[in-house]
């Protein structure tokens, strides 16, 4: 989300339409994705140079991701299914660590933009994604961070931080995913895309409680993991945020020091709430 439609913090305050769209991609975008938290590796981001990478993995012998007795998908698989094997996927994850490429598209604007990074969640409720620069793909642009109570966005080039509790989120449903709890079909009404096949299976999700945020989500999945490939988050302006994941690792025991943030010296924090 390096791009300005969504949001920006060179001004004192973000427009509520680009803050919400930001916050609707982080908090929703993997969150609803992984019913589960993921984890990032290395230092805190306030204790890392302004450029620095992560640090390296955790020392620790752990298997790459779980194994999965599981061919590829049944042609005649139903939406529901499709959704119970994502949400037992899921349950079974307890981080989660993916290259990510984000593409925005702005219907009335005509226009989109591309982003991409690292992003990881763990559970409960714990998330960063780092966002590559778009000038220099060794260096980083933003970095938004969650310990699981307090969201974190710090965008390098400004020197600026927005700063939100989780509690106090305007999207109830995509916190109780990112803490680690719900159930996609309590929360969502699922159908097999016309798209949809048995090598690819396409989901779309759209909430049983209407919100403002967003009009309906879609997953494209492993067709034998059924770990989500790529999500589309489309608002009710008709934009779409969609993500896709490559070089996913899950339960690699990353650490909790990496979902912690301080506030750089000398950076301004924005913090609407005025309560956390």
């Amino acid at each position: 989300m390096s791009m300005r439609s969504e949001f920006s913090l060179s001004s004192g305050r973000a427009p509520r339409r680009r803050r919400q769209g930001l916050l609707l991609f982080a908090s929703l975008g993997l969150a609803l994705v992984v019913t589960t938290g993921v984890p990032i590796v290395g230092s805190a981001p306030g204790e890392l140079a302004a450029q620095e990478t992560p640090k390296s993995e955790p020392k620790v012998e752990v298997k790459a991701e779980p194994k999965v007795e599981a061919a590829r998908a049944p042609a005649n698989m139903t939406a529901t299914e499709v959704a119970e094997r994502i949400q037992g996927f899921y349950q079974k994850t307890t981080d989660f660590q993916s290259s990510f490429k984000q593409t925005y598209t702005d219907v009335a604007a005509g226009e989109s933009k591309t982003s991409s990074g690292t992003v990881y969640f763990k559970k409960p409720g714990k998330m960063r994604w780092d966002y590559n620069s778009a000038k220099d793909a060794k260096k980083r642009d933003k970095v938004l961070v969650s310990d699981g109570s307090t969201f974190w966005i710090y965008e390098f080039e400004f020197q600026q931080v927005f700063k939100q509790c989780l509690a106090e989120s305007q999207l109830p449903t995509s916190l109780r995913f990112l803490m680690g709890e719900g159930n996609l079909l309590d929360e969502f009404d699922v159908e097999l895309t016309p798209k949809s096949t048995a090598a690819r299976p396409e989901l779309k999700l759209t909430p049983k409680q209407p919100t403002a945020q967003y009009r309906e989500l879609r997953f494209i999945v492993d067709p034998t993991t059924f770990q989500v490939a790529r999500t589309t988050i489309y608002d009710p302006y008709g934009n779409t945020n969609q993500i896709e994941f490559n070089s996913m690792r899950v339960n690699r025991n990353l650490p909790d020091s990496g979902f912690e943030f301080s506030p750089p010296k000398g950076a301004r924090v924005l913090n609407p709430q005025k309560s956390c």
